[in-house]
């Protein structure tokens, strides 16, 4: 907790001259002219209710003015794709997760982006565990329980997710895997489809974090039964870990980002940095934040750019211990 303490005074110590850098950097940025924050999941979701606090407090911070745009579809990668044709001028952002700068690129071929190449990571924003997410009138209340359940169906289980080649999916393909049962994969756009899906019955079970799911975990009408991670989720302790239930290694999660199109110069880079660290330092968002199970990633440009490398390393090798891939 000191430790802590001391690295959110370390970086508040740093905010100060964030707005004039970036107003040097770009000219008469933002001016009058709208700055997109793409944000590829649904209205409504978790993510897209912080893309659009963090747009209303740069708007404050910058001037102007900062609109949210879903684009949904392609597992994140249609937004995606968008801002990597944009021109790195600050004027097209993008706030999403390892699942379209991560794993969807190296599973889905043909993507007209390379994330490493085509973007610059900004500042790090979150990240939380995966839950593994059953339908309640599954007679289940462990995991081995749910693999002897799922084992004994001979038609095999349906196993929804937020869309091919998502964080979800992957690990969901990973524990099938190891566990060794049949299952159909259901893809869906976006994670409140998903988890509405497994809560009336359509699709037995999921791999889902606690924003979209705790709600209906709370009225009894999801059941969680383990997490990723290499400890318990912070704000559902009774859960354990995957690995504690016999499945070592699914300690991946997911984690959302700031990016801008490569090319943005430094100072730009370094001043909005400021200011999404400075969002997540102020005590609103933590206190959502610790109500959502959600860990901040505040942190400096190259902290978010070497925990995403670091990611990709390990999504390297779960891609080809799973084998899946989609032309």
């Amino acid at each position: 907790m000191a430790e802590a303490a001391v690295r959110r005074r370390s970086l508040i110590a740093g905010l100060a001259f964030a707005a004039p850098a970036v107003a040097r950097a770009q000219g008469d940025w933002p001016g009058s002219r709208p700055v997109r924050i793409i944000q590829p999941s649904q209205a409504g979701s978790p993510a897209d209710v912080y893309a659009r606090l963090l747009a209303e407090h740069f708007t404050k911070a910058f001037g102007g003015t900062f609109v949210v745009e879903n684009r949904v579809g392609g597992t994140g990668t249609i937004g995606t794709a968008a801002v990597a044709q944009a021109p790195p001028d600050g004027w097209t952002l993008m706030f999403t997760s390892n699942t379209s700068h991560v794993v969807a690129p190296l599973v889905l071929r043909g993507l007209s982006y390379d994330p490493v190449r085509d973007f610059v990571a900004i500042a790090g924003l979150y990240h939380y565990p995966m839950l593994l997410i059953i339908n309640p009138a599954i007679p289940a209340r462990t995991t081995a329980e749910f693999v002897a359940w799922a084992k004994a169906r001979p038609q095999g289980v349906n196993m929804a997710s937020v869309g091919i080649g998502s964080v979800g999916h992957m690990m969901a393909e990973r524990f099938h895997l190891r566990a060794g049962f049949r299952r159909e994969h259901i893809p869906y756009r976006g994670g409140p489809s998903a988890v509405l899906a497994v809560s009336q019955g359509e699709s037995d079970y999921i791999f889902d974090n606690i924003g979209n799911s705790g709600t209906f975990m709370r009225e009894g009408r999801l059941r969680g039964l383990s997490a990723t991670g290499r400890s318990r989720p912070r704000r559902m302790p009774q859960v354990p870990t995957l690995a504690e239930e016999g499945f070592p290694g699914m300690n991946e999660d997911v984690w959302f980002g700031l990016w801008g199109a490569a090319g943005l110069p430094r100072p730009f880079v370094e001043g909005v940095n400021a200011e999404a660290n400075r969002w997540l330092l102020s005590p609103d968002i933590r206190r959502r934040m610790d109500e959502a199970g959600h860990d901040s990633l505040a942190g400096p440009p190259e902290a978010m750019h070497g925990y995403w490398m670091e990611d990709r390393r390990n999504w390297v090798e779960i891609v080809r211990e799973t084998g899946v891939t989609v032309e």
